[in-house]
């Protein structure tokens, strides 16, 4: 078990475990055909495209494996047990509501692609507190809060399927997409950043069905999102709201440890996080380039080789059922 462990020790480079949270971590591993053979689909074994499954499978990259079974279990304080039947609902919400198709293959209406960005700043001094990739959600631009969330927001006050919300489809494709950009191995690129910009945005008269698609994001990122979050922003924020975030603590809707990644800004000043010559003027940097100049390019995300397997076989599952629908 030792020299297990030492070998289990040398996959993990983000995270500096005990002898305890490496028995942990390999109670877990041990558990995968168990939590596999339990799923709604124990043929979808896919994590932000990586394939979770035992290491004598096909596809498998041992390194990135541990190191996302091990934001799941740092999650959920390194009970083994709760990971577990966490780890299983994540696994029946993907093969669920398809988040990689969402993010790679799904088109969207423009007014929702105006509500966000996704910036790689490359390696700098800013890479080493997991800076480097940010979501930015620019809920400013909305022209007609009542409109949008009408037509493409979750459903306040229901309990049914939201998988055909576009705004849910949207916001968690630019959070897969974020992570096709980020390392899981890498100690200074295997978290993002998000930026909240609340300019222009009317906090005292928010649309109900904002509030909703924001409550149910809220709610799957905490669920399936794991430890992934570096520093999450609020900005431009005004003063009198400041007391809304006082009331997240107040709920406790949100853990300690995210609420603890919270900074409000009554401005949209960043400088102090990151780097001033990156930075578009709205932010208080030195940038002559609008936020969405400095989007990244479809082409420079990254999937993982099992993400690209998983893709086409939804691409494969999508004609069988348009062909059977033409019979």
């Amino acid at each position: 078990m030792t020299t297990d462990l030492e070998q289990l020790k040398k996959t993990i480079t983000t995270t500096e475990l005990t002898t305890e949270q490496l028995q942990k971590l390999n109670q877990l591993i041990e558990s995968i055909p168990q939590i596999i053979k339990s799923l709604d689909n124990s043929d979808y074994d896919e994590i932000f495209g990586y394939r979770i499954n035992s290491g004598d499978k096909e596809y498998i990259e041992i390194d990135k494996r541990n190191e996302i079974l091990l934001k799941f279990l740092i999650a959920n304080k390194y009970d083994v047990t709760v990971t577990k039947d966490k780890l299983k609902q994540t696994l029946n919400w993907r093969n669920q509501f398809k988040p990689l198709h969402a993010a790679f293959e799904s088109t969207f209406d423009s007014e929702l692609k105006k509500l966000g960005v996704i910036t790689d700043f490359g390696t700098n001094d800013d890479s080493k507190k997991n800076l480097r990739v940010l979501t930015w959600n620019l809920y400013g631009n909305i022209k007609s809060p009542k409109e949008l969330f009408e037509k493409f927001g979750a459903q306040p006050d229901t309990d049914e399927d939201d998988s055909n919300s576009q705004f849910l489809k949207w916001r968690i494709g630019l959070m897969e997409k974020s992570l096709a950009l980020i390392d899981f191995s890498d100690p200074n690129n295997h978290k993002i950043g998000q930026i909240h910009d609340y300019k222009n945005v009317s906090m005292f008269r928010m649309d109900p069905g904002m509030k909703a698609s924001t409550s149910k994001i809220i709610d799957i990122f905490g669920n399936n999102y794991p430890e992934l979050l570096s520093i999450k922003f609020f900005i431009n924020v005004p003063s009198i709201m400041t007391w809304v975030f006082l009331f997240f603590k107040k709920l406790k809707i949100i853990s300690p440890e995210t609420l603890n990644k919270f900074e409000v800004l009554n401005n949209g000043d960043l400088t102090s996080w990151i780097n001033k010559s990156q930075l578009p003027k709205d932010y208080s940097g030195n940038s002559t380039k609008s936020i969405y100049d400095l989007e990244v390019e479809n082409s420079n995300f990254k999937i993982p080789k099992y993400g690209e397997i998983i893709l086409k076989r939804l691409g494969d599952k999508e004609i069988e059922d348009i062909n059977n629908d033409v019979e």
